[in-house]
């Protein structure tokens, strides 16, 4: 169960990748032919899954860093991290001041960090981490895969991030020219692996 609207969001978004993934399973296994193509055409179908499974993940940290803004401001002091935070995204002393008028300041503050994390990229282990210590955690990133209880998480998620990069940046083609293959069992042992990781920080972010 989600506990927060970001993990929602999240859920949602990797069952239309798991969708396309099993759409392409089908193609493959019924030996589905369109025109001339071949089988291993449908593996397209996998590549696409793992670049909306790992969007996903990058949209889930982003979103739950700001649902998780104004609650912790409300019942906590702002760390020196999360201060920063807010400077780096153009929020001054001048800002702070105008806030003693506004009828909403934890509004103002919320959607300058959110118009800040839009720009914010959380496709790697380190930016995750980086981005929740403005809320006192440490090493989130250490913390979620010590709750799965699985050695190999995080190295099993970024695996399955640089694919996406390969995928993305070269159409999945090696310097030779020649096309990576696509292996949909490893794949989606790997888009499983994110789901735990994604969860088991939601369940540490929103207790």
């Amino acid at each position: 169960m989600s506990r927060s609207k970001a993990h929602a969001k999240f859920a949602k978004t990797v069952h239309r990748a798991w969708l396309m993934a099993n759409l392409r399973n089908g193609l493959v296994e019924n030996q589905i032919i369109i025109g001339d193509g071949d089988l291993s055409d449908y593996d397209d179908l996998g590549r696409a899954s793992v670049v909306l499974a790992v969007a996903a993940m990058d949209s889930y940290f982003t979103e739950a860093f700001i649902e998780k803004l104004i609650p912790f401001l409300r019942s906590k002091k702002p760390t020196k991290e999360l201060i920063k935070r807010l400077e780096c995204a153009g929020f001054g002393l001048a800002d702070a001041l105008e806030l003693l008028n506004e009828k909403d300041p934890y509004g103002r503050i919320r959607s300058t960090l959110e118009n800040h994390s839009e720009r914010y990229v959380t496709q790697s282990v380190d930016k995750i981490d980086s981005l929740f210590l403005a809320y006192g955690f440490k090493h989130i990133s250490t913390s979620a895969e010590a709750k799965t209880k699985r050695k190999t998480l995080i190295k099993t998620v970024e695996r399955l991030v640089r694919r996406r990069h390969q995928i993305v940046h070269d159409g999945d083609y090696m310097k030779s020219g020649k096309l990576r293959t696509f292996d949909q069992e490893k794949v989606t042992r790997e888009v499983q692996s994110m789901e735990k990781f994604v969860t088991a920080c939601d369940e540490m972010l929103f207790p």
